[in-house]
């Protein structure tokens, strides 16, 4: 067989011819950009819910700590009793803690308990009113608001005394 008469399928391949290129109207050009445009940029629409459901999410979370750390649970209360401790405490936020004896006994079977009434002080002229009276043996009525959690800069105690008398 001749070099001629031998047909190789894989060497030499022809090339496809290309048609002419036919010329576009402005027309048609800008009708091409606009699909690709439309094609190429995503649904912003769960883009939208997600930004909704974050948006949603932060505003309940602001909602929840303004309740539970701003608004006391017990608006206005009163506690009698013995103070025996108050003290100033932290590291970073010196606050006054306190310890006092209820006149409130709890009967038990064979003993007379007393119960501690555990309190911060937020204001230091009341804190130190209140260390004056401590280990007197005095009866005082504390005025105290109840939080549902602690703050740090407000004491350790959910409760924090207002006022007091004696």
């Amino acid at each position: 067989m001749s070099k001629d008469e031998y047909n190789d399928y894989f060497d030499g391949e022809e090339e496809e011819e290309k048609p002419a290129e036919i010329e576009e109207t402005p027309e048609q050009i800008e009708a091409k950009k606009l699909q690709k445009q439309i094609i190429d940029k995503p649904d912003n629409g769960l883009r939208r819910v997600m930004a909704w459901v974050v948006a949603f999410l932060v505003l309940f979370v602001a909602v929840w700590g303004v309740f539970v750390f701003f608004v006391p649970y017990v608006s206005e209360a009163q506690q009698r009793g013995v103070i025996v401790q108050v003290r100033q405490e932290g590291f970073i936020f010196k606050t006054f803690e306190g310890i006092m004896i209820t006149d409130e006994w709890l009967a038990d079977t064979m003993y007379m308990r007393s119960r501690e009434f555990v309190f911060s002080v937020e204001d230091d002229s009341v804190a130190r009113d209140i260390m004056r009276l401590q280990s007197t043996g005095r009866h005082v009525t504390l005025s105290y608001k109840e939080y549902r959690r602690s703050l740090p800069w407000r004491g350790n105690s959910k409760v924090i005394v207002t006022g007091y008398a004696k």
